[in-house]
């Protein structure tokens, strides 16, 4: 079974009992919303993994299998291509980065998924007057290829990259641009990612943080780093951040805040 056939029987499945939690309303008067990108808006570590193999298989002569992908998680997709091609000269490499950025342009409509309900969610937070922003840990020219064919690029006032900032996270400081250039104070915003780099990241920019339990990707357990709070799927994400009546709320898991 692939990954993107799991990831849509997960969220299908219901919640179970212990799950199940009293919704709260604070989402509500949130100003401005900032969201990671892989494993968070998209899955796509299926066409990561099959990338990073090819240029595997072509510079370095070997396989990776998906577990020694998750492994290499963190840096830009340049620096870790170069990892991947670290015998060969400079030139060499630069080709390598190449290539695989013409890997996943190539593939990325067939072997990435949107995850159900974020292009809605998007237009719907932009259209309630909220601020949107999004802090990648990737580089620009991967952020692009990722929005620009589900034209996801079109919500967010400002998109941070691995290309504006010095440090990556779980430093706070993408988060900290984010907000500055959306003229948005921490206390009035989220951010929301599926790694525990991304909570520790807006635990230390002082913001509400927001677990994406939605994902399979494998980027490690978010809820590890005590979140504000979590969300197993989308609908409970959009339900915390534009309240219901209780009877036709969905619950969320959190608030974990004291």
């Amino acid at each position: 079974m692939g990954i993107l056939e799991q990831l849509l029987i997960e969220l299908r499945q219901p919640l179970s009992k212990a799950e199940h939690r009293t919704p709260q309303s604070g989402g509500g008067s949130l100003k401005a919303i900032v969201f990671d990108m892989d494993g968070t808006l998209v899955s796509s570590l299926s066409l990561i993994h099959h990338c990073e193999n090819e240029i595997s298989q072509k510079y370095a002569g070997k396989s990776l299998t998906l577990e020694e992908v998750i492994s290499k998680f963190g840096p830009p997709a340049r620096t870790i291509i170069r990892g991947i091609t670290a015998s060969f000269s400079e030139g060499r490499q630069d080709q390598a980065i190449r290539d695989y950025y013409d890997c996943y342009s190539r593939n990325v409509t067939g072997r990435v998924l949107v995850f159900p309900g974020i292009t809605s969610l998007l237009k719907r937070i932009r259209s309630s007057g909220r601020s949107l922003a999004l802090m990648t840990g990737v580089e620009r020219v991967m952020m692009e290829f990722t929005l620009k064919p589900f034209g996801l690029e079109t919500y967010f006032e400002e998109r941070i990259t691995a290309d504006d900032v010095q440090n990556a996270k779980p430093d706070p400081e993408g988060i900290m641009l984010a907000l500055t250039r959306i003229n948005a104070k921490p206390s009035e915003s989220m951010y929301v990612g599926d790694s525990p780099a991304d909570i520790l990241a807006g635990k230390r920019a002082g913001v509400l943080t927001g677990a994406a339990m939605w994902s399979p990707e494998n980027h490690g357990d978010p809820s590890k780093e005590h979140p504000d709070y979590r969300f197993r799927s989308v609908q409970q994400l959009s339900d915390f951040l534009f309240p219901r009546s209780k009877s036709g709320q969905e619950p969320y898991f959190g608030p974990e805040r004291t």
